[in-house]
């Protein structure tokens, strides 16, 4: 991964102009999004302005995928920014072996941990919602999280329990959840969790504005200021904030009624103290319905347990069939992969 790192951060200084980026495929198939230079150095710079001191630049760990925005991006800020970060391999707990990482320079040199630790370490990390829930289930690495000035979550929503726990067992660590997209070379809006704060504020040059459909559109440099629609429907508070409200192509289309998918699995953690990441729901073929609600879950609760806690619900969103699996896939960007068929 190091390799990797080097290579994008030797692009950048010999003055690549466009750097091609992947989506993460968690709604439909990958694709491929082209950035000029100019609109990631903007988009690297805002997020300087917006949550660090410009002054003095944070020193970065990244534990996300280099091929996608959020890690891909890590290495272009530190490039702005001319600061080392430090890289350490993606995984579902990142912080289990940080002795692993090593020290990209801007000069492109590498020092390992032993080396470097000490002098440079890091006070600011990207994590996904997944990410910082596994490493608060593990008493040896949620110490870890009190070591960071700044911490920046993206991918997916975040559960309220994980979001009480950060208020409550990190009170000197500022949690941001941010906002964006592939397309917006990776945020463009960010969410301070402290009590009762639900609206995103947006970086500075960038306009928002939504459709008739209630979508989220925005416009600032990384969409080549022409206004792009996303699939999310917000309310706007304001002229640079908004309120979430929920994906809009995220559904299950059941007998003819479209459900939607984060909403009831925020719904169902809720219900059930369920974290997020131990469960999904996903539209099986139904022959009737055409898909049928199907929850897929880790956990070993007696399905007529689950049934009946659930039947609140309307009946349209109740899930039809519980299905036990192992493990929780997740996409190369850290997002659940809502498999039917796992």
């Amino acid at each position: 991964m190091i390799a990797q790192a080097q290579e994008i951060l030797a692009q950048w200084q010999r003055g690549q102009s466009d750097f091609t980026l992947t989506t993460s495929g968690s709604t439909g198939a990958p694709a491929t999004i082209t950035h000029h230079r100019s609109a990631l150095e903007w988009s690297a710079v805002n997020t300087l302005r917006a949550w660090y001191n410009p002054s003095d630049p944070p020193i970065q760990l990244c534990v996300l995928p280099l091929n996608k925005a959020g890690g891909f991006m890590q290495i272009i800020r530190a490039a702005v920014w001319q600061t080392p970060v430090w890289i350490l391999s993606p995984q579902a707990n990142p912080f289990t072996d940080v002795n692993a990482v090593a020290l990209l320079h801007p000069d492109g040199s590498v020092q390992a941990f032993e080396d470097a630790w000490e002098k440079f370490k890091p006070t600011t990390v990207s994590l996904t919602p997944m990410q910082i829930a596994l490493v608060m289930e593990s008493p040896t690495t949620a110490t870890l999280l009190h070591e960071f000035n700044t911490v920046l979550l993206g991918g997916q929503a975040l559960s309220d329990q994980t979001e009480q726990r950060l208020i409550q067992e990190y009170p000197n660590t500022r949690f941001i959840h941010t906002f964006g997209t592939t397309e917006t070379a990776s945020h463009f809006a960010g969410r301070e969790i402290i009590p009762g704060n639900s609206d995103y504020c947006i970086a500075p040059d960038t306009q928002i504005r939504t459709n008739e459909n209630g979508e989220l559109m925005v416009c600032n440099p990384t969409t080549k200021n022409q206004w792009l629609t996303l699939h999310d429907k917000v309310q706007i508070i304001a002229p640079d904030r908004f309120r979430w409200l929920q994906r809009s192509n995220l559904y299950i289309n059941t007998g003819g009624i479209k459900v939607a998918v984060e909403p009831l699995e925020e719904f169902i953690a809720h219900q059930l103290q369920w974290p997020l990441y131990s469960f999904y729901c996903a539209g099986k073929s139904h022959p009737v319905y055409g898909e049928q609600i199907t929850l897929f879950t880790t956990h070993q609760t007696p399905t007529e347990i689950v049934m009946q806690d659930l039947s609140i619900l309307p009946s349209f969103q109740q899930p039809k069939e519980i299905v036990r699996i192992n493990t929780i896939a997740t996409l190369p960007s850290g997002k659940i992969y809502r498999n039917p068929n796992p």
